[in-house]
């Protein structure tokens, strides 16, 4: 993200603020509520998404180091992740090539070799089959190219992406849609991964993933806990092929626009969150204090049950300002779940079951929503299905 881009928005921000203005789709949108109860559409939903499409997984410090892995069942398909031995990214299905157990359970750590539990065929972090358990009973398979399946992968400027299944290269452009520049200034790469928790909640996982992409809720839903700290209502919005980028501003910018009227000398990152959509299920938040990554899954094959893995990533710079204001990184990570479980899902899980009930046939999406009308059609579109019409009124 160039200056003059932080520039432009920080403007865009302020001018939101002085007349009461926000991001503009154009028009409304009616979205079905069928898309977030019907079995049929998740199946189609789980085969396009998350059984053939590159995943952001992560952010690379999940892999710091030669040697290090990550393990993760996640996406349905159990994934190892791996730095080799010459500090490459590389991906595995997690499966024994003997009788197909998960070599490698969940987690993170560092080792060079992976032994399956169940009959101790060791492979190496190159995915070579390294040795057979009594090989001299079991029989000879050295002719057979017994080695773990690869998977496609790609570390992008910072961050990890794989595909689940054998399949095409992963490919950057398909994958960033444009906002390599912004990854390139954020450094993901840098920010050393703090904590991790899971979120599970009664809603449909669209659901989960656009409620992030708005801030007309907070001073209604979240007025003693996020209202606090930012401005309601007030945001940009820019497509990135899929993807989409929108910006909100915290309530410092006020004290910024009455000290210091020459706007690009305000630090943006003081000023604003940045919130991105990485397609098809990533959410992720660039903050004053690091960077927070939210993966949506769909769970239990079920269109009304959900999973958010959120990982927190600190930022280096503001580590020890984090420690001297006393906070800790479970403060922190429960702090946001406590907005985001015990406020936006619940208010999630009422819309599922009025989904459900079928009393309401859409919902209506407005023009100051254009990241969430956004995210439905490219979420349509990539199942095969039109978008929906911008309705102008």
């Amino acid at each position: 993200m160039e200056p003059s881009e932080r520039i432009r928005i920080l403007n865009a921000l302020a001018e939101h603020i002085a007349n009461g203005t926000t991001a503009d789709a154009g028009g409304i949108m009616r979205v079905p509520m069928s898309d977030f109860t019907c079995p049929q559409l998740l199946a189609q939903e789980q085969q396009a998404f998350f059984g053939n499409m590159p995943l952001l997984m992560g952010l690379s410090s999940q892999l710091p180091e030669r040697g290090t892995y990550w393990s993760d069942n996640a996406t349905g398909m159990p994934i190892l992740m791996v730095r080799d031995g010459e500090g490459r990214f590389r991906a595995y299905a997690n499966v024994c090539r003997h009788r197909g157990s998960l070599v490698v359970p969940e987690g993170r750590g560092c080792r060079d070799r992976f032994t399956c539990p169940f009959h101790a065929w060791t492979y190496g972090i190159d995915g070579r089959l390294l040795a057979v358990n009594k090989n001299d009973h079991f029989g000879d398979v050295s002719s057979l190219g017994l080695r773990l399946i690869e998977l496609p992968s790609a570390e992008l400027y910072g961050t990890l992406w794989v595909r689940p299944t054998r399949g095409d290269p992963v490919n950057e452009e398909e994958c960033l849609g444009g906002l390599r520049d912004d990854l390139i200034h954020w450094n993901p790469a840098d920010y050393p991964h703090a904590g991790t928790q899971v979120i599970d909640a009664r809603m449909n996982w669209k659901l989960g993933v656009v409620s992030y992409g708005e801030i007309y809720h907070l001073k209604v839903l979240h007025p003693n806990t996020a209202a606090k700290e930012a401005h309601g209502n007030v945001q940009t919005f820019e497509r990135f092929g899929n993807n989409y980028r929108t910006v909100f501003a915290n309530r410092k910018i006020d004290l910024m626009r009455m000290l210091m009227p020459n706007r690009s000398l305000w630090p943006y990152r003081q000023l604003t969150s940045t919130v991105y959509f990485f397609y098809p299920n990533v959410i992720l938040m660039v903050d004053t204090f690091g960077v927070d990554v939210l993966r949506i899954f769909p769970l239990e094959d079920s269109p009304s049950k959900s999973r958010t893995i959120h990982t927190w990533y600190i930022d280096p710079k503001v580590k020890q300002r984090f420690v001297d204001q006393g906070l800790s990184v479970d403060e922190k990570l429960q702090r946001f779940r406590e907005v985001v479980e015990d406020e936006d899902y619940v208010m999630a899980a009422d819309i599922q079951t009025n989904a459900e009930c079928g009393n309401q046939s859409e919902i209506v999406l407005g023009r100051n929503e254009a990241a969430l009308q956004h995210c439905h059609n490219a979420l349509r579109l990539g199942v095969g299905r039109d978008p929906l019409p911008v309705e102008n009124v």
